[in-house]
């Protein structure tokens, strides 16, 4: 490969976050190029196949199947589902391929210890895909943090809400409603990327201890509204007024099409009647939000985590909010930052105590826009910069400060796997057990 040539790449799972990883070859098809599809369902690996051009002979059903092949591309996209992160990753990097590969990268820390020692063993570049570094909105955060503006930080909150929506498609019906169905805890599942932009800005300030409070508030059978059926279009008389009505989700508006229609894949484009009789017979999305069992996990969780400066880092995720946003405040010793990532606007107040207000402040509009998917691209367009970086990486270039290599990705992934454990025993545990004990 030379610095003129594009990557070739590997897709493994063709599922919508490797896909929309992929999308950069159709619009920078000089710096990325699919040469391979991995995955067991027919079905999307053909439509994978189709919409980058692969041929058969380089679709395979799986990972044993593809590295059974000698080496063709540079590098792999590894989209799997997240209990399948580390048993796919590991023989690919044996095979000599580089890696980007989807958070969270392990789901336990067995898991992540077995990756990095792959990594090392092999000597291939991992790239784990926290997007949020590469986004306008916290890449310019960081920039502040780093020239001083605040002062020596005290305190960062942030907080994600998870709109009603989106939490009943991904984590009541979907596919990481649990963790003996996805392998990994909500916290884990979806927040990780928050836990590492903490832990990004905060840079050389170790996280030392962690509690966590949450729980299920709203679902599980106990929690059923009275007469509510099993399915919103066959036999629920609440479905009208049901803010989870598969009809008013999914029907009458549109929405996570690549989760809710992928029982109609591979038969042509669906007609309305096609979705309808979907969702009452065997498409999940059409079941009850309340009869789903959820093993335990969380629809909302808050964490505390004390750094080795002093300074306190929160984080909350709040499931079930009217929209989804993320907020963040920093206090520093010279001033604050305050903005919200969906609205890509902050503002930055400066103690000033010979001014009338105390504090003088200066407002920073992006305008890009957080998780929409426009002309910025998905992720306020950090799941574009993520691949380019990426491939500027495998072409010998030197990891840019946004780069989430696994050792980058390590102490987010401990913390997240620590909180969990201080939820689930009600306690104040700390980060690194061999290193810390608490005081």
């Amino acid at each position: 490969m030379t610095a003129s040539e594009p990557v070739s790449v590997v897709l493994v799972g063709a599922g919508n976050r490797a896909d929309v990883y992929s999308r950069v070859s159709l619009t920078h098809p000089d710096k990325l190029k699919i040469v391979g599809v991995v995955d067991p369902d027919p079905v999307r690996r053909g439509i994978m196949a189709e919409r980058y051009r692969v041929p058969d002979e380089f679709c395979f059903e799986s990972v044993g199947d593809f590295i059974s092949r000698p080496k063709f591309a540079d590098a792999a996209i590894n989209g799997t589902m997240d209990s399948l992160h580390v048993k796919t990753s590991i023989p690919i990097l044996d095979a000599g391929y580089d890696l980007l590969l989807e958070k969270p990268f392990a789901v336990n820390e067995g898991e992540m210890n077995a990756l990095l020692d792959a990594a090392a063993r092999t000597r291939r570049r991992v790239v784990v895909c926290h997007v949020l570094r590469y986004t306008d909105f916290y890449r310019a955060i960081r920039d502040h943090v780093d020239s001083g503006i605040l002062g020596d930080i005290i305190t960062i909150e942030m907080c994600e809400h998870v709109n009603y929506h989106h939490l009943a498609v991904s984590y009541v019906r979907g596919k990481w409603r649990s963790e003996a169905l996805c392998g990994a805890p909500m916290l884990l599942a979806k927040s990780c990327h928050d836990i590492d932009i903490m832990l990004w800005l905060l840079r050389g300030d170790a996280p030392l201890y962690v509690s966590s409070f949450g729980g299920d508030y709203r679902f599980g059978a106990e929690r059923k509204p009275a007469g509510a059926g099993t399915r919103c279009l066959c036999d629920c008389p609440l479905e009208e007024e049901c803010i989870f009505s598969s009809r008013a989700n999914y029907l009458d508006a549109v929405r996570w099409t690549q989760y809710v229609w992928k029982p109609l894949e591979g038969a042509g484009e669906p007609t309305y009647e096609d979705k309808v009789r979907s969702l009452m017979t065997d498409n999940q999305y059409g079941r009850c939000v309340w009869d789903f069992d959820r093993g335990g996990n969380v629809d909302r969780q808050s964490v505390m985590i004390r750094f080795s400066s002093g300074a306190l880092g929160t984080f909350s995720m709040i499931g079930g909010s009217a929209k989804s946003e993320r907020n963040i405040h920093i206090v520093g010793t010279k001033g604050e930052l305050k903005g919200t990532f969906e609205d890509s606007r902050y503002v930055i107040r400066t103690m000033s105590p010979h001014t009338k207000a105390g504090f003088c402040e200066r407002a920073y509009d992006l305008s890009v826009g957080g998780d929409m998917i426009g002309a910025s691209g998905g992720h306020g367009g950090g799941d574009e910069h993520l691949v380019l970086d990426f491939v500027d990486y495998i072409r010998g270039g030197s990891p840019s400060v946004s780069c989430a290599t696994l050792a980058d990705s390590m102490m987010s992934h401990k913390t997240v796997f620590r909180a969990e454990q201080a939820r689930r025993s009600n306690s104040v545990l700390p980060i690194d057990p061999a290193k810390e004990e608490i005081p």
